[in-house]
């Protein structure tokens, strides 16, 4: 099973666009999206190399450009917080005031909530001493405040994989039954949204690893139904058929053929920027949908080129 974090922070770095649009609608048309986004998750484990380890969050630092003309750039700092922390807030404040001094650029902030703790879900750092106050304010995200339809409704990928969240809080203590359910409308969903398929395979994996069901056996059975719903004639991976679902919605050869090779592509660069940050093999493999042997290749050949 893929941790959460590690699926949180695939989907924010594949999807950088979709999520600034998704927080950021009044601001996006600043945002040069053309040139593309910068990760700086190395920089920012150099920023706050003591974090505690023993909890999991998803913390993600990238770096995008405004329309002005100029160089002028500005950091997005990303906290997925799923359990109690006290010191949150704090250490959200923490993040801020290193990476403000370390790059002496804006820094805008989002932290989202997965858990059901209300009583932690700060949107603000205070401190107050000898007529000295300070007071750090963040965009604060509750996924409990929001109803799947509502972020369904958004038309946002990023949208489609809170819901995914949001559904698993309602069924964290439900039987493999509902879990059925609500995977397979999601999957259904998504098939009808027109995406291309980087992002199908994307949020399809998000929808597979997010909530896992307790039995084998309706793991199975939910493969099953994934191909019936893509009516495959023929024994086939997930994806694989659910990206023939797509091709049979008219998509044509040519314009398939190129998308294949983006997805291939960026499959390469995901696996060399995990490599290079210390992920093991095995977690590549899961993240970009490549068996083991695949991803230990495209490793081999990076580490040959950079001896030529």
């Amino acid at each position: 099973m893929i941790r959460r974090d590690i699926l949180w922070k695939g989907i924010i770095e594949e999807l950088a666009e979709d999520f600034l649009h998704f927080f950021f609608p009044g601001h996006i048309h600043l945002i040069d999206t053309g040139r593309g986004f910068e990760f700086l998750d190395k920089d920012l484990e150099k920023i706050m190399p003591e974090a505690d380890t023993r909890q999991r969050h998803a913390d993600k630092l990238f770096k995008a450009w405004l329309k002005d003309g100029k160089e002028q750039w500005f950091l997005v700092h990303v906290e997925v917080q799923g359990y109690p922390d006290r010191q949150f807030a704090y250490r959200m404040f923490q993040y801020y005031y290193r990476i403000l001094d370390r790059y002496d650029k804006p820094v805008t902030a989002v932290a989202i909530y997965t858990d059901m703790q209300r009583a932690y879900h700060a949107d603000t750092y205070r401190v107050d001493f000898f007529n000295t106050e300070l007071t750090y304010r963040f965009r604060s995200f509750v996924l409990l405040d929001h109803t799947p339809q509502e972020l369904r409704n958004s038309n946002n990928p990023f949208g489609f994989a809170l819901e995914v969240a949001r559904r698993a809080l309602d069924e964290r203590k439900s039987d493999d039954d509902r879990l059925m359910v609500s995977k397979l409308d999601m999957l259904r969903h998504l098939l009808t949204r027109g995406l291309d398929k980087a992002s199908i395979r994307l949020l399809y994996n998000f929808i597979t690893h997010y909530a896992a069901f307790q039995n084998l056996e309706n793991k199975l059975k939910f493969e099953d139904e994934v191909q019936k719903i893509t009516k495959s004639r023929k024994a086939m991976g997930l994806e694989e058929a659910i990206l023939q679902e797509v091709r049979e919605q008219g998509i044509e050869q040519g314009i398939e053929q190129g998308i294949d090779q983006g997805i291939e592509q960026n499959q390469r660069t995901v696996t060399i920027r995990s490599y290079k940050k210390g992920m093991p093999v095995t977690d590549i493999a899961d993240i970009t949908g490549l068996t083991v042997e695949e991803v230990e290749q495209i490793i081999a050949a990076y580490e040959a080129e950079k001896q030529t």
